[in-house]
């Protein structure tokens, strides 16, 4: 079975309608299903949050809606991955060495730490992980 690491990119999409959300919805029905496992650092529920607070503010969606939504997502229960002191100094280290963020660092690390796929729908996240870890676009999904 195929482990994704995924990134807010695609899970804010499993979300709000945004291009690729269809993609997406592939991605989570094929978790649902079994079908593959999903991880993610513990970052992504930050940026999930941040991805609805910011629907909100800009009127896309209710404070309601974002409630629901964070709370969906929290019953996903993907397999959050916990960093360690040696893995954050790891992160820093690829950060500055490939000149990525280190929010962006961090999914490389986990990747590369649990041995999946890195899925992205970020085309410059994907173009550099692509040539560092094993990565996905979204828009290849299946």
């Amino acid at each position: 079975m195929s482990l994704y690491v995924i990134d807010a990119s695609v899970a804010a999409r499993f979300l709000l309608f945004e291009e690729l959300s269809d993609k997406a919805e592939h991605v989570l029905e094929d978790f649902m299903d079994g079908k593959i496992e999903l991880a993610a650092p513990k970052l992504l529920i930050y940026e999930v949050g941040n991805t609805l607070w910011k629907a909100f503010k800009q009127g896309f969606i209710s404070l309601e809606d974002a409630r629901e939504k964070i709370s969906y997502f929290l019953r996903l229960q993907l397999n959050i991955i916990k960093l360690g002191k040696e893995d954050y100094e790891e992160v820093l280290d690829w950060s500055i060495k490939n000149n990525v963020t280190y929010y962006d660092a961090i999914y490389l690390v986990v990747t590369k730490k649990v041995g999946g796929i890195l899925l992205s729908a970020d085309d410059m996240l994907y173009e550099k992980a692509n040539k560092m870890i094993q990565a996905l676009h979204l828009r290849y999904y299946r």
